[in-house]
């Protein structure tokens, strides 16, 4: 019987969608029958993690606990989330709760280990840096972030500004400000970016760079293809690989 995957999004939703494609752009899969069976909860009733971890607003949990329970009473076997600073609250969970929940973070620290990367540039919510998501898991490690004023007027702008990288339509002023944000951090003499955020991946697909980027909702994707004994195909396109 094949195996089922419950994937978690709503948090933006582009972003879930573009996770979807690239996992679908990865699987050599010539006819319907080949591609894997997923459940999509795009949960637009999540509260914004960020503004729950920086500003004490309105958590996420019960919305989150109600996609997991969704996930888990059509009795998938694996359950993972679009949005990285999600993870802050999934960390929390009982053990029961997290079981055969795939984790990002870990999966990508692994990934950097193995390499041995020492200098990580990481573009992430606000959100996530405040709440030492990556910066707990990697302390034999140097994560170099923006700094304040970088961080709010050009990263976290580009993603949730009037037209910015949440939005059904993005502008071209969201791309430009996250291209300053992901060129300032290249320049910090960073071995590797890793794209922290899942919006993050949507702003790197319309640039073009030469710093080594790993990106991972890329990472995750890999991990849903393993997990699922999917066949991978070679020939990737930039925005949907890891580039390391």
């Amino acid at each position: 019987m094949k195996k089922k995957i419950g994937i978690i999004s709503g948090m933006g939703t582009r972003a879930g969608l573009f996770f979807v494609n690239k996992l679908i752009d990865k699987i050599d899969a010539p006819r319907d029958q080949d591609f894997p069976e997923f459940i999509l909860h795009n949960n637009s009733s999540i509260p914004d993690r960020t503004l729950a971890i920086v500003f004490g607003e309105e958590s996420p949990e019960f919305e989150l606990l109600r996609s997991i329970k969704m996930m888990r009473d059509l009795k998938v076997d694996y359950i993972l989330l679009t949005c990285i600073t999600s993870y802050h609250f999934i960390d929390k969970l009982s053990e029961n709760l997290r079981k055969n929940i795939l984790d990002p973070v870990d999966l990508t620290i692994n990934i950097l280990r193995q390499k041995g990367y020492k200098r990580i540039g990481l573009m992430a919510t606000t959100g996530t840096l405040k709440s030492r998501l990556f910066h707990r898991k990697c302390q034999d490690m140097e994560l170099i972030t923006l700094n304040e004023h970088e961080q709010e007027e050009f990263l976290m702008k580009s993603i949730y500004m009037d037209g910015g990288l949440k939005s059904s339509k993005i502008s071209e002023k969201a791309y430009y400000l996250f291209t300053r944000a992901f060129n300032t951090l290249k320049n910090d003499d960073v071995e590797v970016i890793v794209g922290g955020c899942t919006e993050v991946q949507i702003g790197y697909a319309n640039m073009k760079t030469t710093i080594p980027y790993l990106d991972t909702m890329s990472v995750l994707a890999d991990e849903v293809i393993k997990k699922m004994n999917l066949k991978k195909i070679n020939n990737e396109q930039k925005a949907n690989t890891l580039i390391i």
